[in-house]
């Protein structure tokens, strides 16, 4: 188990005695931004059932640090500004940030098949399956045809092992399935530790969240338990991924239980998720740990690299790696969940500009429902997060919007 270099990095705010209120800061120019959290708070409920926080990094500089309510509702512990949450679907954009540094190093190639790097991979007629296409949920491996537990999904290497015997996905309408919650992620990881050495929860703390003072983490460590938050879900949360009803030669609920429902990553019992032993497996596609900072840098780190002068040194990755991980790749209709998305070539997902263009051009990170959402403004040099405690069905970033209408105007403003 390793131990956790960022804490040593990053200050610690004191803890706070749970109140109704928003805490942290706005720089100049941001407090419209203040008085929109506010108003997401209170329409989201009582604020000892959850919690939320909003961070904004504009040009390095952390200029919208808030939070509010509490982080768990059993214990009662406040949210404060370093309070972690699983990033859930979310994980699979800071997934694929990790390949992308491997890709810069020269590790490895995203249109290389997964078998050069994992040579077991290639049975069963997965031998031309590339990396491409495990990022951009185009490689026809959505879900396991083996049955799992929430037990299993704790053991990336015993799932690795399970993909290596597992064959393309029949269905045809496999190749159109633009999310699945679990196989990328393990795919990815046995990548990672076959080209690197490394465990994919060391390699992104070492090259990525330790070198830039970050709070995310693939797995947590004991120190860091007492900062976890609980996540709970809004009614109806969980409808939106039942099977759809057909009849006996419609197939589509058996491809949707292969993919959303082995096992599913929004269970019944909510608490799985804040087991102790959840908390300290490696999850990849759905248990990134984060604090709203800690996406907001990360967010603000990618928007500076994306438009830094080719060749100028940069601070994670190099401007042609975000070119090409930013090239459009695939859009579609998701035939499981329904919602359209859009990637480019190295699995980061390109997000709709909006009314704010001149903030949002080339916007990328992730947006959908839970209770998670993470955007980098290239343009802007910005990075935003929202996080919460409790997932939603409706979108996560709605927030985010007056963010960007605070950064259009303090960029008018010169402020």
């Amino acid at each position: 188990m390793t131990t956790s270099l960022v804490r040593q990095v990053l200050p610690r705010p004191r803890p706070r005695a749970a109140t109704t209120g928003v805490h942290g800061t706005t720089a100049t120019g941001f407090a419209p931004v203040r008085h929109s959290f506010e108003r997401a708070c209170r329409e989201a409920g009582p604020s000892h059932a959850q919690g939320a926080a909003l961070a904004v990094v504009r040009d390095g500089e952390l200029v919208v640090d808030l939070w509010h309510g509490t982080a768990d509702p059993v214990t009662g512990a406040p949210w404060t500004g370093d309070t972690l949450v699983p990033a859930m679907t979310g994980s699979h954009a800071v997934l694929a940030t990790a390949v992308l540094l491997l890709a810069d190093m020269g590790a490895l190639a995203l249109d290389r098949p997964v078998a050069d790097y994992w040579p077991e991979f290639a049975m069963r007629g997965k031998g031309k399956v590339t990396l491409r296409d495990v990022l951009t949920f185009t490689a026809r491996l959505p879900g396991m045809a083996a049955g799992l537990d929430q037990r299993d999904v704790e053991n990336p290497r015993m799932m690795a092992a399970l993909l290596e015997l597992h064959s393309l996905e029949e269905d045809p309408r496999a190749g159109g399935v633009l999310h699945g919650p679990w196989t990328a992620g393990w795919i990815v990881a046995e990548v990672v530790r076959r080209v690197d050495g490394r465990d994919l929860d060391l390699f992104f703390l070492e090259e990525i969240a330790g070198p830039l003072g970050l709070d995310v983490h693939f797995g947590l460590v004991p120190d860091q338990l007492p900062h976890a938050a609980r996540i709970s879900y809004d009614p109806g949360f969980r409808a939106r991924f039942s099977a759809p009803d057909g009849g006996p030669d419609d197939g589509a609920a058996d491809l949707f239980g292969r993919v959303w429902d082995n096992p599913s990553p929004f269970p019944a019992d909510v608490g799985v998720w804040s087991r102790t032993r959840r908390r300290y497996a490696i999850v990849p596609s759905l248990g990134a740990y984060a604090s709203a900072r800690g996406l907001a840098r990360l967010q603000g780190v990618l928007a500076a690299d994306a438009v830094r002068a080719p060749g100028e040194e940069p601070l994670l990755l190099s401007r042609r790696t975000l070119d090409q991980a930013r090239s459009f790749w695939v859009e579609g209709l998701d035939p499981l969940l329904g919602g359209v998305s859009a990637y480019g070539e190295g699995g980061l997902q390109l997000l709709d500009e909006g009314r704010w263009p001149t903030v949002r051009a080339g916007a990328f990170g992730h947006q959908g429902p839970g209770g998670v959402a993470f955007q980098a403004w290239p343009q802007a040099r910005t990075g935003a997060a929202w996080v919460r405690g409790r997932l939603t069905a409706a979108p996560g970033a709605r927030v985010l919007d007056d963010v960007a209408d605070a950064v259009e105007r303090a960029a008018r403003d010169g402020s």
